[in-house]
């Protein structure tokens, strides 16, 4: 049975019971971008949504402006991609980028994924993977399994927030045991001292 992609916006609101978002607008005008441009500080990225835009950086659906006049430029530039539907204007988040997910097992059901996420995700390929639903002791043994587990335990001065992530871990392997939902994956999820923010989210039904 085919995955159906769910909308952008309705992908997010999921993802806020789990993790914070970043401040973000989704617009379908130049009048929209122009509002949310006046609400954000620089640098922020702009994303081209759409259901059929599943690997943003494939298709250059993505980027990064650090002034006003660029941001519209690349706005309408965006706007014209091939099954463009909106585009997100997102306030930058700086941290460690990691990748959560949720996949479905035939065997196992729901499962629980934790890696190093962003662009090398699948270059370096290091995750730890726990059947759901996960309990915090269970996450904290899939944070020690990454080979990139140092980054997450303040690792030259570079801290993040071990608490809030474990506990939205474990909120989210409960939900996704419960839910419909087929698969999820938040690539990436920035954490730094402050929070862990789902940056980018695809959830399938």
């Amino acid at each position: 049975m085919e995955m159906k992609k769910l909308d952008e916006e309705k992908s997010f609101e999921i993802a806020k019971k789990f993790f914070k978002v970043p401040k973000q607008y989704f617009c379908i005008n130049q009048k929209q971008a122009e509002k949310a441009l006046s609400k954000l500080e620089f640098p922020v990225y702009l994303k081209a949504i759409g259901k059929k835009i599943i690997h943003k950086t494939e298709r250059k659906a993505v980027v990064k402006v650090s002034n006003r006049e660029k941001a519209l430029k690349e706005f309408n530039r965006l706007k014209k991609l091939k099954d463009c539907e909106k585009v997100l204007i997102q306030e930058e988040i700086k941290g460690i980028e990691l990748i959560v997910g949720i996949k479905h097992d035939n065997t196992f059901g729901k499962v629980l994924l934790l890696g190093i996420g962003g662009i090398f995700t699948e270059v370096l390929k290091d995750f730890s993977l726990r059947i759901c639903p996960v309990e915090e002791d269970e996450i904290n043994e899939m944070i020690d399994e990454l080979k990139a587990s140092k980054l997450l335990k303040d690792f030259r001065g570079i801290k993040i927030n071990l608490e809030k992530l474990v506990k939205g871990l474990v909120k989210l392997s409960k939900f996704a045991e419960k839910s419909k939902i087929k698969e999820m994956d938040i690539n990436p999820l920035i954490c730094n001292e402050k929070a862990c923010y789902a940056v980018d989210i695809r959830i399938f039904k």
